[in-house]
């Protein structure tokens, strides 16, 4: 059975996140930063959007094992020019799907702050 190929889509927004993480941790300045992921993203503000929502939407789904500096990595993502609102859309479904998968509960029934990251 032949191995299915990643859409080049997706294939940019593991670039896209895998640099951010990279800059994140080596403490690349911010400006640099957000230079090199604008380079990579080529105007693809949906793909900028897709990798920060999915990262913080998983930061936000589980806390306690990820660490405060986690965040710095979807800021620059953001930062660079992520749709926000598509950002938003992302992390929510991110956020829910962490949620269900460990069987987590929530009574705010979305994102804190009602879901809106600007």
């Amino acid at each position: 059975m032949a191995r299915q190929r990643l859409s080049p889509d997706r294939h940019l927004e593991i670039r896209l996140t895998t640099a951010a993480r990279r800059l994140a941790r080596e403490g690349v300045d911010r400006e640099s930063a957000v230079a090199e992921l604008r380079e990579i993203a080529q105007g693809r503000t949906d793909i900028l959007a897709e990798a920060c929502g999915m990262a913080l939407g998983g930061f936000l789904a589980h806390p306690g094992i990820q660490q405060p500096r986690d965040l710095h990595a979807p800021a620059l993502l953001f930062e660079a020019g992520a749709d926000p609102d598509l950002a938003t859309q992302r992390a929510e479904a991110t956020w829910n799907f962490g949620r269900s998968a460990h069987h987590t509960t929530s009574t705010t029934g979305g994102l804190p702050n009602g879901g809106v990251w600007r």
